[in-house]
Order: C-alpha cells, then sequence, then structure tokens
C-alpha cells in the first residue's frame, strides 16, 4: 500500500472519530428526529402538495416544537409522581405474572427482563429530567434535524442511492429496502398505534377518574410498554382499571371504562385498525421485534428502541442474500 494511501486512511479516520465524538451526546434527538420524520413523511408529502415543501416543513416543525415545549414542562412538573406511579404498576404487573405460576426458568427471565428495562428507562428519564438546559438544547437539535430531513429528504434518498458501489449494488438496494420495510414494521405500525393506545387510555384513566394525571401517564406508558410485547397488550392495563372501579362501587364508570377499552384500545384496533396499517408496511416476526426493542434499549437506551429492531432486520437481510448466494454456488 502507498504511503499517500495510508496517510488518506488515517486522515479519514481521525476525522470521522472527531466528527463521532462532536455528535454522540446529541445522538439521541438525532435519531428520534430522524424516526419521526420518517413516520411523517407521507403526510409531508401530502401537504407539500397543497403548500411548497418549505411551509409543510414549517408547519410539522411548529406543531412538533409546541408539542416538544408541553413535553418537557410536563416532564419537569410530573416526573416524580408519574415515575412513583409507573413503578407500583410495575411491580403490581410483575407480581402477577409470577403468580401464574410459570416455569421457573421463564418466571426469573422475564422479571430479570422487566427489571432491566424499567432500570434503564429510569435511569434515562432521570439524567434528562434535571436538566431544563439539556433538554432545551436536545429539543432544539431534534427541531433541526426533523426541519432538515423533511425538506431534503428527496434529495437525501437520492444521494443514499448514489453512494451505493456498482459491484454489488443490488445487495446495497435490498438492505435499504429492507431498512425500509423494519422501520414501516415497527415506527408506522406497531410502535406508533401502541403510543395511539396510550394515549387513549391515559384519557380514559384520567376522565373517568381512575386515576390522577399522574397516575394515568403513568398507565398510558404502561400500555405502551405491554403493546409492544407479542400476546400481552394494552387490554391488562383497561381491564385493572375497570376492577378497580368496581371494588369502589362505581359501576357506571367501570362499564364505561370497559366500552371505552374494548372499543379504542383492545382489541377494537387490532381488529379493524391494525390489518390495514400492517398490509401497507410490512410485517416482522414477534421474537425478533421483541429482541430488538428490549436488547437495544438495554444496550444503547431509549434510542435502542429503534436502533435494535432495524439493526436485527438488516442482519436478517444479510444472512438471507449470503444463503442465496451459497445456493447459487452449490448449484
Amino acid at each position: 500500500m502507498k504511503t499517500e494511501h495510508i496517510v488518506w486512511i488515517a486522515v479519514s479516520l481521525i476525522i470521522l472519530f472527531v466528527v463521532w465524538k462532536t455528535v454522540e451526546p446529541l445522538i439521541t434527538p438525532i435519531i428520534f428526529a430522524l424516526a419521526v420524520a420518517y413516520i411523517l413523511h407521507p403526510l409531508h408529502e401530502r401537504l407539500a402538495k397543497k403548500l411548497d415543501t418549505k411551509k409543510s416543513a414549517i408547519l410539522l416543525s411548529a406543531l412538533m416544537s409546541l408539542l416538544l415545549v408541553g413535553f418537557i414542562f410536563g416532564i419537569v412538573l410530573w416526573f416524580r409522581d408519574v415515575t412513583r406511579s409507573l413503578v407500583i404498576y410495575i411491580n403490581e404487573a410483575l407480581n402477577w405474572f409470577l403468580s401464574l405460576n410459570l416455569p421457573s426458568d421463564i418466571g426469573q427471565s422475564a422479571a430479570i427482563l422487566i427489571e432491566r428495562v424499567s432500570e434503564k428507562v429510569s435511569e434515562y428519564l432521570l439524567n434528562y429530567t434535571l436538566s431544563i438546559p439539556t433538554l432545551l438544547l436536545q429539543a432544539v437539535v431534534f427541531i433541526a434535524v426533523f426541519y432538515g430531513i423533511l425538506v431534503h429528504s428527496r434529495a437525501l434518498s437520492e444521494e443514499l442511492y448514489a453512494l451505493l458501489p456498482e459491484e454489488r449494488r443490488d445487495l446495497g438496494v435490498e438492505l435499504i429496502e429492507k431498512g425500509k420495510e423494519t422501520l414501516n414494521a415497527i415506527l408506522r405500525t406497531w410502535l406508533m398505534l401502541s403510543v395511539f393506545k396510550g394515549v387513549l387510555l391515559t384519557l380514559g384513566f384520567y376522565f373517568l377518574g381512575v386515576a390522577n394525571l399522574s397516575g394515568a401517564i403513568a398507565a398510558g406508558i404502561l400500555c405502551v410498554v405491554l403493546e409492544l410485547l407479542p400476546v400481552i397488550g394494552g387490554w391488562i392495563v383497561w381491564i385493572a382499571g375497570a376492577i378497580y372501579l368496581f371494588t369502589q362501587g362505581d359501576i357506571f364508570a367501570a362499564v364505561m371504562l370497559s366500552v371505552y377499552g374494548v372499543a379504542l384500545i383492545s382489541p377494537g384496533p387490532d381488529i379493524t385498525i391494525r390489518p390495514k396499517l400492517v398490509a401497507k408496511g410490512a410485517k416482522i416476526n414477534p421474537a425478533l421485534a421483541l429482541v430488538g426493542i428490549f436488547g437495544g434499549i438495554m444496550g444503547f437506551g431509549i434510542k435502542g428502541l429503534i436502533i435494535g429492531p432495524v439493526a436485527l432486520g438488516l442482519l436478517s437481510t444479510l444472512l438471507e442474500e449470503w444463503k442465496e448466494q451459497k445456493g447459487r454456488a452449490k448449484s
């Protein structure tokens, strides 16, 4: 190898290292900005036809800014109460799960998994809740990246495909398409619907008197987490709320919450909305998604919610391509 090549490789590695150290503290808002921009991109394209691209991006960025401001001050005001309620709900759910007399290995594994995920989420929220300036900086970065992605989405897509090497362009295109399918399945189908259910459950718990606002928010968060698990879902939370109202003697509110839960939380949306979303997106193996989501959270924090499933989806594509190549070589 020529000395010139070695020098350029060394310079490139140094630049990449410096860039990574610069971006690393802000990687979480960047990843979430990319994810939210991807989710809202179809809406952005529709708005861009009526308005222009920049006006559509400005409108969506302004809405996201309002949501972020509410989220930041909501965390500051309700964090302790929400965390306390969430811990209580998780402990009660765990005790109920372990009371099902499951095999010891499954019970212990589930207990360790729930405890680790709970610790990671609490640690992440605690780190950012105690620093308003950090939260505001993260919000500014989020909005800047979100706006930039929407405005330059077509140019970025063209640039991504242009960077693919000509020798194995087919594999590169397949990896990109697999990444899109995984993002559709995780973000636009599974996660988006789970968050929607969590919001509805929060409203139901609060207005029907199951809990105060902090407790209702904690129940909504728990609903989102349970919706990400195979078989288990948010129905556990609204049933627990209905039982609580019934034991308190408020039978009318218990019946109302039951109807509300069946129609809008689970299983109603799973029968009516989810099939339509899955038809537009991609189906993903529940076990793969489960490992990706919770393993990603344990390994990377909250941003692992997105990194984990996408990484496993890309790995499965590489393995399928490797199998196909071995099959061609044998034939």
